[in-house]
């Protein structure tokens, strides 16, 4: 089975908790809000920031935010931040070290479903998963028309 790892599931809870809006959030409100360990969110808010998904101020009134908006990050991009490239098999690897690669098989089929598994991670945006999860619904406008 395919698995994405406990941090990357982390990483993906505390964005979807930060997309609603431009604060700036501390680790510990971050921690409290994803009911997570501080030293866990910690780790976290370090990756994603080194991949530019967060951004973070210093000082005594900084924090975490955002640096891009919650249609632009994808779950590829926070898979990516946390765990590296993504391959399902040693020989969907650019670096790929297996001594049966030359002989293989079954290696295009399995760069194929890599291929494809990358696109969907990609089409995939936190947007669109707070959309999902109904953290994110549609403000309702109600038009009221005057009747004299």
């Amino acid at each position: 089975m395919l698995k994405i790892s406990r941090l990357t599931d982390y990483a993906t809870a505390v964005i979807l908790f930060m997309q609603n809006d431009d604060k700036l959030y501390s680790s510990e409100m971050i921690a409290t809000g994803v009911r997570l360990e501080i030293p866990t969110v910690s780790k976290v808010l370090k990756l994603l920031t080194k991949a530019k998904i967060l951004a973070s101020t210093r000082g005594a009134n900084g924090g975490y935010q955002l640096a891009q908006k919650a249609e632009e990050i994808t779950l590829y991009n926070v898979i990516q931040a946390i765990e590296g490239d993504t391959a399902i098999t040693e020989c969907t690897k650019t670096d790929s070290l297996c001594a049966q690669e030359q002989g293989c098989d079954s290696r295009t089929g399995w760069q194929k479903v890599n291929q494809q598994i990358e696109e969907i991670l990609v089409q995939m945006t936190i947007a669109k998963m707070a959309e999902l999860n109904g953290a994110s619904k549609p403000s309702i406008k109600i038009m009221v028309k005057d009747y004299v």
